[in-house]
């Protein structure tokens, strides 16, 4: 019989971070360099004394250098930087008065909020147990239903999958971080603090008739004639 075992749970993220894409724009590219250095300065200082611990801010020092427009030698160039706050409930203060910072000259072309947990293997194994007992159960239950019943361990378990009911990627402890055209970008995440994940598990189990094992209901259907086949089971 093969069945599938369930088994799901909330879990709220630890963590938050941001990514943010700092920009700046112009004719001179040494010079919109230098001008980069000195705003990650800043925005460095700014995180810092709003509680964010130096460690935790990333920056990607490989500029991303743009042409955007040939004909007047117009450049556009680039910083990733990524923030890691385990308050998740400072991560969306934080963006805001981050995006406050436009007034002082700070362009920032991209940004992401998301929020990821960074105990995902564990929260597998641990759903992992519970979907096994739950396709016991279903087994039990659909054996019984036909007048039969079960071996009580299957004789075949699948890997299991953590998945997740939202968009959440991949539940790998944090950082996971991947080089996409020479930028660092961070995978996974998702924009709910909270979310629901599940683990599915296919099992096999075989039938046997109730007092006996499955070996012993083969041998009672074996002929007496057979060539080398035990006449007595019980012996």
């Amino acid at each position: 019989m093969n069945v599938t075992g369930y088994a799901e749970r909330m879990v709220r993220s630890d963590y938050a971070v941001l990514e943010l894409a700092l920009s700046v724009s112009g004719d001179d590219c040494q010079e919109l360099l230098e001008k980069l250095h000195r705003q990650v300065k800043e925005l460095k200082t700014f995180w810092i004394k709003m509680g964010i611990k130096s460690d935790m801010i990333d920056v990607d020092n490989r500029p991303d250098i743009k042409i955007s427009d040939a004909k007047q030698n117009k450049y556009s160039v680039q910083y990733t930087i990524v923030l890691t706050m385990n308050d998740l409930d400072m991560a969306s203060d934080v963006q805001h008065k981050t995006n406050h910072l436009a007034k002082k000259g700070f362009v920032f072309s991209a940004q992401s909020l998301k929020f990821f947990y960074s105990k995902g293997f564990e929260l597998q194994k641990e759903l992992t147990k519970e979907a096994v007992k739950d396709g016991e159960k279903t087994a039990t239950e659909n054996a019984h239903a036909l007048g039969l019943s079960i071996e009580k361990a299957p004789n075949n378990i699948e890997g299991s999958k953590l998945i997740c009911a939202s968009t959440y990627e991949n539940p790998l402890p944090f950082p996971f971080e991947r080089i996409v055209e020479g930028c660092c970008s961070w995978g996974g995440g998702n924009a709910d603090i909270e979310n629901k994940f599940s683990v599915l598990v296919n099992m096999r189990y075989a039938f046997k008739k109730d007092g006996e094992s499955s070996t012993q209901s083969e041998k009672v259907k074996e002929s007496p004639e057979d060539d080398g086949a035990e006449t007595d089971a019980q012996g």
